[in-house]
């Protein structure tokens, strides 16, 4: 017992010199310790960083590229509307504009059938009033005698009566859906909206006005009223007046929807619709880009090698500047394709709008369209 004794009293002196110990951290273990702790947390903090911007950036692409696909989805679908009801070869559709490696591309298309014109029009015409068949057969005649300068057809051939048209525009005047069409040649007495028209001349110009109003003359003719005077309209189609174009008796008269794309330099793409008002539709656009594939012979479909004013980029069939007055041969049931590119701005650090190179391709988007009634070329 005594043994155990003295080994019990020996680890309990022990225990109680450790136990009083007044020795701690020395401060080169302290400051060690500090290092360790601030780089494992360093490490952890860059990871979180690194992750935080990577998700950022990603996020950011991503949202970029579905804005840019919704964009290309709008634009596709006027691009694939363009001419319905217009069976004008010539008539200008679609024209696609260059400058500043960015495009500007004007869609067209016909509301309802055309209306016939029933007089003469030309350059120094200053109509306020046009004169138009009508009668709701299939052959509308022109009884509007001896006051123009050549001789009037006897009958000329329409698809679709006036009313069409002209309760079209009645019908933008109200918007709770109440109108309905009456033998009346007015809207109900409400005749504040107007309809985008465009007279052709079968050659690739037109000249536009607004169909604000319209009467009966005969059982056969209307007058409509037109906003402003011919003399008064102006579109990139329109020809000068040393040009000589004649709209003749027969030349139709579509009333049309017209949409207008450009980029603005500060990367705003808009989109204009019947001249109206200027409706912003995406911002952080760096480059906006449209040209036209073109058949340089619409029956064996084969493609011109040599297209007038071709893309800044060599391409050997597509043309970024599409129109009459880039090309005599325009005829917009020869194009075989519209190439649409889209390119954003980079922003992912707030600050930067230069995206890097491996970023680029991220912030594209492209997408190839055809008006479908090319096919019933």
């Amino acid at each position: 017992m005594a043994q155990k004794y003295t080994i019990l009293k020996v680890l309990l002196q022990n225990s109680s010199k450790v136990q009083n110990s007044d020795k701690g951290f020395t401060l080169i273990e302290l400051i060690f310790g500090l290092l360790i702790m601030l780089l494992v947390g360093g490490f952890a903090m860059n990871a979180f960083i690194e992750a935080s911007s990577t998700f950022s950036n990603d996020k950011k692409n991503i949202d970029s590229t579905q804005n840019l696909s919704a964009i290309m989805e709008i634009i596709g679908n006027d691009i694939k509307q363009a001419g319905e009801q217009i069976n004008d070869n010539k008539f200008p559709v679609i024209t696609i504009e260059n400058s500043g490696g960015n495009s500007k591309v004007t869609i067209r298309r016909a509301l309802t059938a055309s209306l016939t014109l029933c007089e003469i029009i030309n350059n120094s015409s200053t109509n306020s009033v046009l004169t138009v068949a009508n009668n709701g057969l299939s052959t509308s005649i022109c009884n509007v005698g001896t006051t123009f300068s050549t001789t009037i057809p006897s009958v000329i051939t329409r698809n679709q009566v006036l009313r069409e048209a002209r309760d079209y525009r009645c019908k933008l005047d109200d918007l709770n859906g109440n109108y309905t069409s009456t033998i009346s040649d007015f809207c109900g007495g409400n005749t504040s909206e107007s309809v985008l028209a465009a007279m052709s001349d079968q050659n690739g110009y037109m000249r536009s006005f607004r169909y604000v109003n319209d009467s009966e003359v005969t059982a056969n003719e209307y007058n409509i009223t037109i906003s402003p005077s011919l003399s008064d309209t102006t579109t990139s189609n329109t020809p000068a007046t040393t040009t000589s174009v004649v709209y003749a008796v027969g030349s139709p008269i579509y009333l049309i929807e017209e949409r207008v794309y450009t980029l603005t330099s500060d990367g705003k793409l808009q989109l204009q619709i019947d001249r109206g008002n200027v409706e912003t539709l995406i911002k952080g656009i760096d480059k906006f880009n449209v040209s036209a594939k073109l058949y340089s012979d619409a029956t064996t479909r084969a493609f011109s090698t040599t297209p007038v004013n071709a893309c800044v980029t060599p391409n050997e069939t597509y043309s970024c500047t599409y129109s009459i007055a880039s090309t005599a041969t325009y005829n917009w049931k020869n194009i075989a394709g519209v190439k649409v590119e889209l390119q954003a701005k980079y922003d992912a650090t707030g600050r930067s709008t230069t995206a890097s190179a491996a970023d680029t391709e991220k912030l594209k988007a492209q997408a190839e369209f055809f008006p479908r009634n090319v096919l019933s070329r």
